[in-house]
């Protein structure tokens, strides 16, 4: 996987991502010493971060990736000096669930661990979301597992989960231990185990 997409990368125009090169630092000290309110170093990364994050951003919503995959956005990215932040991820999942890229997605699951963004409920629950969107429980309930506090949003998230692929018995169970751990369920959380509920007792060998 790694192999075609470094190939997909080197086919592409340089020019494609000349937005992501670092800029000329040596310049914009010159210009911090004769003007103190002239941009740092520090908000020209944030601005080139913003970009990236666009630039994936826009393929998760185009729906387009096969022609540009948004991993080779993110390698690029990484090659210039980037650092990723939880929008990268967010962004990077998302639009790997529209195109089913189990194997990719897995990839940027290391990069998360690797990073410590693996501790941050939002790209957790975008991680959840995308092995769900897949069909990989299992995964999905390893992250979860693998928060050492889980909040809310991920508990109900897990209950979905199981809920959407009709394993009731567990998403019933998770929710017992939700509120035996002292998480207090919304309404959201609630309406999922209501239906969990009425799947279950409807199911024929509920009897």
């Amino acid at each position: 996987m790694r192999a075609c997409i470094q190939q997909r990368f080197n086919q592409l125009p340089h020019t494609r991502f000349s937005f992501l090169h670092p800029p000329r630092i040596h310049a914009y000290t010159v210009a911090n010493v004769e003007n103190p309110f002239a941009p740092s170093r520090e908000d020209y990364a944030y601005a080139n971060v913003f970009l990236w994050n666009t630039m994936i951003r826009k393929q998760a919503e185009n729906g387009d990736i096969t022609r540009d995959p948004p991993l080779l956005y993110y390698i690029q990215g990484l090659r210039t000096g980037l650092r990723p932040n939880g929008q990268t991820f967010m962004y990077l999942l998302k639009a790997l669930v529209c195109g089913k890229n189990v194997n990719e997605g897995e990839e940027v699951h290391a990069s998360v661990v690797r990073t410590g963004f693996a501790s941050s409920e939002f790209v957790s629950g975008a991680l959840l979301g995308f092995y769900v969107a897949n069909g990989f429980i299992g995964q999905a309930r390893q992250v979860f597992d693998e928060m050492p506090q889980p909040g809310l949003v991920l508990w109900t998230l897990m209950v979905r989960a199981y809920v959407c692929l009709t394993l009731l018995g567990e998403a019933l169970e998770l929710f017992r231990t939700m509120r035996r751990v002292g998480v207090m369920p919304d309404m959201v959380a609630v309406a999922t185990v209501v239906s969990a509920s009425g799947l279950l007792c409807d199911a024929p060998n509920s009897a």
